[in-house]
C-alpha cells in the first residue's frame, strides 16, 4: 500500500488519501485491505493517474478500460444507474492490492484538499483527509466499522484540542 501511494505521489497525481487507512495514519491503527483516495478529476491529472496505475499494475475489477474513469458522462451514469460509488482497481496477485477511488465522494474534492494535511508516509508527504471529513464520509454508511471508526476519530479529536 505505501509503495502504491509513493508511486501515486512521485507521479505528481493529486488526490487526497480517505478511508481505513487514513483512519490509521490519524492514529486509530486498524487493519484495512485497500487504498481509497479522491481524486481531482481534470483531464490532465486523470492522465497522470492512468499512466501511475497502469505502472503499478492495477486494472480495473469490472470489464472495463481503465480511461472509463476519465469519462464524467459514464461515470455519472453508472453511479446513477448502479450506485456506483467507486471505480475500483486491483492487481492480479493472488492476495491483490486494491485501489478504489471514490467517483462520488461525500465530501467535495475540493473541500477535502483544502483541509488535508500532508502526513509523512515513508519519505513523501501524502495528503490525507482531515478527522472532520473522515468522520462526514463515514458517517450513515450503515457500517459497524465506520461507526468504529468515527467513535476512535472523536476520541483522537478530543484528544488534540
Amino acid at each position: 500500500m505505501l509503495d502504491l501511494l509513493g508511486m501515486l505521489a512521485k507521479s505528481e497525481v493529486d488526490f487526497v488519501l480517505v478511508g481505513g487507512l487514513a483512519v490509521a495514519l490519524r492514529g486509530y491503527a486498524r487493519f484495512t485491505v485497500d487504498v481509497d483516495v479522491v481524486l481531482a478529476m481534470d483531464a490532465a491529472n486523470l492522465r497522470k493517474f492512468i499512466a501511475a496505475a497502469k505502472q503499478a499494475g492495477l486494472h480495473p475489477s469490472i470489464p472495463v478500460p481503465m480511461e472509463s474513469l476519465a469519462q464524467s458522462d459514464l461515470i455519472e451514469q453508472w453511479h446513477r444507474e448502479k450506485g456506483m460509488l467507486a471505480f475500483s482497481l486491483r492487481t492480479a496477485d493472488t492476495v491483490p492490492l486494491v485501489l478504489d477511488v471514490l467517483v462520488k465522494p461525500v465530501v467535495p474534492y475540493a473541500e477535502l484538499r483544502q483541509q488535508a494535511t500532508l502526513l509523512d508516509v515513508g519519505e513523501l508527504p501524502i495528503a490525507v483527509a482531515s478527522i472532520e471529513h473522515l468522520i462526514a464520509m463515514k458517517t450513515g454508511t450503515g457500517r459497524s466499522k465506520d461507526q468504529i471508526d468515527i467513535d476512535e476519530l472523536r476520541k483522537i479529536q478530543a484528544n488534540n484540542e
